[in-house]
């Protein structure tokens, strides 16, 4: 039997050996050094416990009145129900900023497969998608949540964003 997991370093997934496990081995992608994890074993894995159908049938009554609420909401303002961004006719590049956001944070989270799920989504916008990032190298948009990111990295990957982009 074989241990599945993830590389460290290019989270490519990995077989290894049962023996190898609780060792480091190199990554045959990245040939970076990598944690290969002892198998687990069924037994190891507690056992999910049992639903308890009062607390589910409250947890949906809950989702359910709140869901009313928001039809109410919506009904008092004499708004409609939302209108996804992809069907909207005055769509800006500032309805988009938060698709570059998230790529950002994903990406230095290392949650590249994420992040790639927010290229696609810019994709579809087209020469809009690529104005939303701009905002954010031209310092037009900022966002607090990327103070955390150091300001060289976060325009790496925005530069690498507009890439994708072109």
């Amino acid at each position: 039997m074989a241990v599945t997991f993830h590389c460290g370093h290019c989270h490519k997934q990995i077989s290894a050996p049962d023996s190898a496990g609780g060792k480091r081995g190199k990554c045959p992608c990245c040939k970076q050094s990598t944690y290969i994890p002892a198998p687990v074993s069924d037994e190891e894995i507690p056992a999910l416990a049992p639903i308890d159908e009062k607390e589910e049938q409250h947890r949906q009554a809950v989702i359910d009145e709140l869901r009313a609420q928001e039809r109410d909401l919506i009904a008092e303002t004499g708004g409609s129900e939302p209108v996804p961004l992809e069907n909207r006719d005055d769509l800006t590049a500032e309805d988009l900023h938060h698709f570059v956001v998230n790529y950002c944070l994903k990406m230095a989270d290392g949650r590249l497969e994420r992040a790639a799920t927010y290229v696609d989504e810019l994709k579809t916008f087209g020469h809009l998608g690529s104005v939303a990032v701009a905002d954010f190298q031209d310092d037009r948009a900022t966002e607090p949540s990327l103070d955390g990111i150091p300001a060289p990295v976060v325009q790496g990957f925005l530069e690498q964003l507009a890439g994708e982009l072109r």
